[in-house]
């Protein structure tokens, strides 16, 4: 197992936001690290869901694209794939990780069957990434996007609670797999993982729609670790029941995890819980969060 230092995870887009900088519901990040050999990485997962605020963002962060290695998309929503194609011409063509439902069709088809998209947008497709100068990359499978950097691939769905939330209003999730809708499992969710030298293994999550119990057991067999340190990252628990949520949180403390920033789709409740739950590990994520692995983070909670 190929360990990294120098571990850099900046919220570009989030729900929630510090002063001077643009809120939204969707999510981006840029992870930042030193490989096995010391060359430097900078990694862009996710592309929110509103491309102007990620921008104003990463301006008012001095971020820039120009020398990201690569894109990597958590899942096909919109919230989170919808500055894909214009990162990649800014990078100036790079790949982009993602499963291969990542760029399938999906509709949100309330009770009266009123339906709506919920895919990536229009300009974000593979067409348009390829155009931009990219390169679309879908696996089942876990992918070393860099050296030392993994996808967790297609997450086992092993925990016998986690299922996905309901779409909203009692409706169906669908999704269009060789011409033919049928239920939406949201199977492409995948998370990103890495081993920090003298630190430990951290989990980089869009939305764990699979699970935050079942993405966490995923990285521990597959990096074969015993303890998580740290989480970053939504957990899509908003809306859950107290047992629900009590499940969760309770089997999360079965990973030994030292910092916990929970954010975008995870719901203000179970994020007063994880603070409840983890005094002392917890971190508040908004944009323009920075957290540096191994180092004190200053304002865990504002």
């Amino acid at each position: 197992m190929k360990q990294i230092k120098a571990l850099k995870i900046t919220t570009l887009a989030e729900n929630l936001v510090q002063a001077g900088g643009l809120g939204q519901w969707g999510l981006s990040f840029i992870v930042e690290f030193e490989d096995a050999k010391g060359d430097p990485r900078r990694v862009v997962f996710d592309t929110s869901a509103n491309k102007d605020a990620l921008f104003h963002n990463a301006k008012l962060l001095k971020e820039d694209f120009d020398d990201i290695d690569c894109v990597v998309l958590s899942h096909g929503h919109g919230d989170h794939t919808a500055a894909t194609a214009e990162i990649v011409e800014a990078a100036g063509g790079v790949r982009v990780y993602g499963h291969p439902h990542t760029f399938l069709p999906r509709i949100v088809e309330n009770k009266e069957g009123k339906r709506r998209q919920v895919s990536p947008r229009e300009g974000e497709d593979i067409a348009d990434i390829e155009a931009a100068g990219g390169e679309v990359i879908l696996s089942v499978d876990p992918v070393e996007v860099v050296p030392g950097l993994w996808t967790t691939g297609q997450v086992e769905r092993i925990t016998p609670y986690e299922e996905i939330t309901p779409s909203p209003r009692g409706g169906k999730r669908i999704i269009v797999v060789e011409g033919e809708e049928t239920d939406d499992q949201i199977l492409d969710d995948l998370s990103l993982w890495t081993d920090v030298g003298g630190v430990g293994p951290w989990v980089i999550t869009g939305c764990a729609h699979a699970g935050p119990v079942n993405t966490l057991l995923q990285v521990q067999k597959l990096g074969e670790f015993e303890e998580i340190y740290g989480l970053v990252g939504g957990t899509h628990l908003f809306g859950r029941s107290e047992e629900y949520l009590d499940a969760s949180i309770n089997d999360m403390k079965k990973f030994g995890l030292r910092l916990v920033s929970p954010c975008h789709c995870t719901g203000f409740k179970a994020t007063t819980r994880f603070m409840q739950t983890f005094p002392e590990e917890f971190v508040l994520n908004f944009s323009l969060r920075v957290i540096e692995a191994g180092k004190e983070i200053k304002n865990r909670v504002i």
